[in-house]
């Protein structure tokens, strides 16, 4: 692609139309319309003007700028391209915004070759036609290995004049116009630190410490004593009324105003003008050569470390939901999770199953599990992420003694949905418990008084420490007495779960059950 940087020339064609004809309306200068009103060009152009600017300023103002959705990048092979071995970009339809609220708008799939790209060497500052293959050669023969280096792939604003039109004179003199503007999307390249292809985005609030609400927590404040009177132990909201105010109070709106702000590419089927200051980031792509000078794209595309995204309503309501974390599903001893107490051969039968080979043989292998609703971690499953305690009471003074399970190892061998996809190396659908086999031989096998009074028993599992295949924790917290549905919408937590054991033996104590608190009965 041929480029013409034109910030140095007079204005042009790519300048943007004055937005205001009167110095003293800061863009917002519109029409009243009256009868005998002269319509002219002009008028027509401030109309036009008003409402274009005034919506740009309400896209960067409320809905930011970034990719809103679309865009998708891969890298193809390109066998019917002249140069062997050349390979294309495509770039799906997408709608994005840019950082002046201008709608970035690409209504279907483009493939795009090396060529169709617009180098950038600088902020603002494309490489032209004439010096593009010595320049990124240089900079191919000073890394030594191009697959080192990183391009960052933009989406820009562009537009171009179409449908040309005759205007006569009565001078006999014509001259041409352009009866539309097509507003389009342009691309470019430019190399940055592969550091920067996957750097989390910086937080855009930022609050300092701010001493309380809007009225402030300062005793030297003039309406401290009578806000401070209302509640003296006030806390305050996310954000803080002060912190949100003195975000928003240094923000700028910007404005449409801007001279130069388009710069000229010139093109094979005509030249178009193009904003190369504020591109929308799309990916971080690998460029190698194909021979004589000619360049092409690598296979690896890194689409979404360096892309910014706009969040849109619908999306931020699911992730106020919890739509993208992943929850424990189900839990193998629903039947008994807060409600009936289980019978003593079926809490035995739970541990029933002795290992006979592996790292673990003459441990026991039990029939507690969990299964999640993504896969997690393997490495993330340890242990110590399960925690069984067994609560009995004590014979002589009716304490409640607690007596941990000594859980060994975890399996991953659970029942898993057979319409469920296989899950990616390294990551397991859930996870079994397996109990330390001497544990179980003294307490089921041998003489033990642990079952003779009531007894309860304890399953905690702690979400903060297993990590699903989207790098998040897994959301694990009870939802009241369900067994269909847990968490409660935010990563990590712990899971709690309880049930009374059948006792074993005589006691005087009353059978075992799991007792309403007092004052709640029904």
């Amino acid at each position: 692609m041929m480029t013409t940087d034109t910030r140095s020339k007079s204005p042009g064609r790519c300048a943007p139309v004055e937005c205001c004809d009167d110095s003293d309306c800061q863009c917002g200068l519109r029409n009243n319309f009256f009868e005998g009103k002269r319509l002219t060009p002009d008028m027509f152009r401030i109309e036009q003007s008003y409402a274009v600017e005034r919506r740009r300023l309400l896209n960067r103002a409320i809905h930011g700028w970034g990719v809103v959705y679309g865009y998708g990048v891969e890298s193809l092979d390109a066998p019917q391209r002249p140069v062997a071995g050349e390979r294309t970009l495509a770039i799906d339809a997408g709608l994005a915004l840019d950082e002046r609220g201008r709608e970035l708008l690409q209504v279907k799939r483009r493939e795009l070759a090396f060529s169709d790209l617009i180098l950038l060497k600088g902020p603002e500052k494309a490489v032209s036609a004439k010096e593009s293959k010595d320049w990124i050669a240089s900079i191919m023969q000073k890394a030594g290995d191009p697959r080192g280096l990183c391009w960052l792939l933009r989406a820009h604003y562009a537009e171009r004049p179409t449908d040309p039109v005759s205007i006569p004179e009565a001078c006999h003199c014509d001259h041409d116009e352009w009866d539309h503007t097509c507003e389009t999307v342009r691309y470019s390249v430019q190399l940055i630190d592969c550091k920067d292809c996957c750097e989390d985005p910086e937080c855009g609030f930022r609050s300092d410490c701010t001493t309380g609400g809007c009225c402030g927590d300062d005793p030297n404040h003039p309406h401290h004593a009578k806000h401070a009177a209302r509640d003296p132990h006030r806390t305050h909201g996310r954000g803080g009324c002060r912190g949100l105010c003195d975000h928003l109070t240094k923000l700028d709106p910007g404005s449409d105003c801007v001279e130069g702000r388009l710069w000229e590419i010139e093109e094979p089927c005509g030249n178009v003008c193009v904003d190369l200051a504020h591109g929308v980031p799309l990916a971080c792509i690998t460029i190698v050569s194909v021979g004589r000078g000619d360049w092409t794209f690598a296979d690896e595309v890194e689409a979404c470390g360096p892309r910014r995204l706009v969040k849109r309503n619908d999306l931020l309501f699911d992730l106020i939901r919890g739509c993208d974390l992943t929850r424990l599903k189900s839990i193998s001893w629903e039947h008994w999770h807060r409600g009936e107490v289980m019978p003593f051969a079926r809490f035995v039968e739970a541990f029933g199953h002795e290992l006979t080979g592996g790292d673990h043989a003459a441990d026991y292998y039990t029939n507690f599990y969990v299964t999640f609703s993504r896969p997690v971690r393997l490495d993330t499953l340890r242990p110590d992420c399960f925690v069984m305690t067994i609560v009995t009471e004590e014979r002589d003074d009716a304490w409640w003694e607690t007596l941990r399970v000594p859980i060994v190892a975890l399996y991953n061998d659970v029942p898993v949905d057979p319409n469920a996809p296989e899950a990616p190396a390294g990551h397991v659908w859930g996870a079994r418990l397996i109990v330390n086999g001497d544990w179980y031989r003294g307490v089921f096998q041998g003489f033990t008084r642990v079952f003779a009074c009531e007894t309860r028993v304890e399953i905690e599992m702690r979400g903060d420490f297993i990590v699903d295949c989207n790098g998040q924790t897994v959301d694990a917290n009870a939802n009241g007495r369900s067994v269909t549905v847990f968490g409660n919408g935010t990563p990590g937590g712990t899971f709690v779960s309880v049930f009374g054991v059948e006792r074993q033996g005589p006691s005087t104590r009353p059978t075992a059950n799991l007792r309403e608190p007092r004052g709640v009965r029904s």
